[in-house]
């Protein structure tokens, strides 16, 4: 693959390291993932996404298989970032977990979103261009109307922008994501994709995210990776995948209609 940015290959894991090959959460896992890239993984709960995505992020250590971001090891078969230092990983990876919005009541929005430049600033010491910057990505993420706000009284949909803001701050090659649009509107969701498709275009990153919702899926991401009893059952571009592999996925009939060349999927 061109411009190869993530490469995981062989990961296979379990909760249980007693546990047999039938207890495998995630098991012999490999795909690539190219620079420019927004790629959705999908499947139903418990098949191993926000795992396959807490690997992918070094948080924790497959048993076996390897995870590599511009070349450089994360983790290999049970041991921790072989090339990446705390701080190296932190400049590569930007990992946004749904479960983990806790924020201190002190932070303001603009505060917060500064945050995001603390791997490269010691003691967090920023300079002029930094808070140029920091203003024109609050423009970009329709924020700037919440200069001077709590962040922690913000709507979910709104502090998830402020995530997506200050990770963006830092300009990681590797987003990841986990269930983003769980908290937003429709509106939300739309501005979400639209940020994540402009981020792409303007940095050359690529967009790793976990999502329930097949359509959103479909019409947002270059590309799908679908996992089933923890076997990736496909992996391609989005508006190829088919309601047969849908329908085993998530164990429930999926039919399709189309509209404006645009596909809808009915289950």
């Amino acid at each position: 693959m061109m411009n190869k940015l993530c490469d995981v290959k062989n990961i296979s894991f379990s909760y249980d390291k007693s546990a047999g090959k039938n207890k495998m959460i995630l098991d012999d896992i490999s795909f690539s993932v190219s620079k420019n890239e927004i790629v959705g993984i999908l499947g139903k709960n418990g098949c191993g996404k926000s795992t396959l995505l807490n690997i992918i992020s070094g948080f924790i250590v497959a048993q076996k298989g390897e995870v590599c971001i511009k070349g450089k090891s994360i983790c290999q078969a049970g041991k921790k970032a072989k090339d990446f230092s705390l701080r190296e990983r932190a400049k590569s990876i930007s990992y946004i977990q749904q479960k983990s919005l806790n924020i201190p009541s002190y932070y303001q929005v603009e505060d917060f979103i500064l945050e995001g430049l603390r791997p490269f600033r010691p003691f967090g010491i920023y300079k002029e261009e930094d808070y140029a910057y920091l203003d024109n990505i609050m423009k970009e993420c329709n924020l700037q109307h919440f200069n001077g706000r709590l962040v922690n009284e913000l709507s979910g949909g709104e502090q998830q922008r402020c995530f997506f803001a200050r990770e963006i701050m830092k300009k990681a090659d590797l987003f990841l994501f986990d269930e983003p649009c769980s908290a937003m509107d429709i509106k939300y969701q739309k501005e979400f994709f639209k940020l994540a498709e402009k981020t792409k275009k303007q940095n050359g990153n690529s967009i790793l995210i976990t999502i329930h919702d097949i359509n959103l899926a479909v019409q947002n991401c270059d590309r799908i990776i679908l996992l089933y009893e923890g076997r990736i059952l496909y992996d391609g571009p989005s508006d190829e995948i088919s309601c047969e592999v849908l329908s085993k996925a998530f164990d429930v009939k999926v039919s399709m209609e189309k509209q404006y060349s645009k596909k809808y999927f009915y289950y």
